[in-house]
């Protein structure tokens, strides 16, 4: 056979094989398109319903999270109220027991003949520079109207548990103390201030505050305060002034 036929059956027989297989190709897609087409449709469905439903998440979190701002500041405003009603209640009884305490005052006084009776009151204690140390101040006020000149000496303690036992330290007997005795001449009312520190061992507990009148024209009193430390603000007491306006410092009395 020739040489020229033997190429021309050779390129049909090629050509056959080409045309095969990319008849076969195209069937193959075809069959694979038709197929996965109702797979490839259903899944984009999922995936608009899932992208939807995301967004409605995405939404009603931030509404819930905008919820919780308004309930948290909500809260707080209803904290910073109750605080604001303890406080006022707070005071409200602070000055019913002050009244309770003059009205028993002055029952005594009509029972006791007519005498003058010394309220101690506006004790306050800060600390001092250095160890255990403290700084006081209080004011007592004569109750009664007329009685004239208050004299006598006022003796402050400090009460509280030492070696397992109850104590009361006066203040003459406490480190550092300046001053150490509180003498009392007023009309109306005296102020006074001071600086003490606490003996080693001794766990304050409180702060009482006697009266120790010269003679008979005033009564014998005495108030007992908690101990509670102030952190800021100074020591109650205030600027000195004239005997006759009822203020001088302890630390400053004649």
């Amino acid at each position: 056979m020739r040489l020229w036929l033997r190429l021309f059956l050779l390129a049909i027989y090629a050509v056959l094989v080409v045309a095969t297989f990319f008849v076969g190709f195209e069937l193959g897609q075809a069959r694979i398109t038709a197929i996965c087409q109702p797979d490839l449709a259903a899944s984009r469905e999922r995936l608009r319903v899932t992208e939807k439903a995301l967004a409605h998440a995405v939404t009603q979190m931030a509404a819930l999270k905008q919820e919780g701002v308004v309930l948290d500041r909500s809260l707080q405003i209803e904290r910073e109220t109750v605080r604001s009603l303890q406080s006022q209640l707070k005071e409200v009884q602070d000055e019913r027991l002050t009244l309770i305490k003059e009205s028993k005052y002055l029952k005594r006084l009509i029972r006791d003949g007519g005498k003058g009776a010394v309220r101690v009151h506006d004790l306050r204690l800060t600390a001092a520079e250095g160890d255990r140390r403290y700084r006081y101040g209080f004011t007592v006020t004569q109750l009664v109207p007329g009685v004239g000149e208050s004299s006598g000496r006022v003796v402050l303690s400090v009460d509280g548990e030492q070696d397992g036992k109850d104590v009361s330290v006066p203040l003459r007997d406490l480190p550092d103390a300046d001053p150490k005795d509180l003498p009392m001449r007023f009309e109306f009312f005296q102020n006074y201030q001071g600086v003490f520190a606490l003996p080693d061992g001794l766990e304050p507990r409180g702060v009482s505050v006697t009266i120790e009148p010269d003679g008979d024209g005033i009564l014998r009193t005495s108030e007992a305060f908690p101990w509670v430390i102030i952190e800021t603000g100074p020591p109650a007491g205030g600027e000195d002034s004239g005997r006759t306006s009822g203020t001088a410092t302890g630390s400053r009395q004649p």
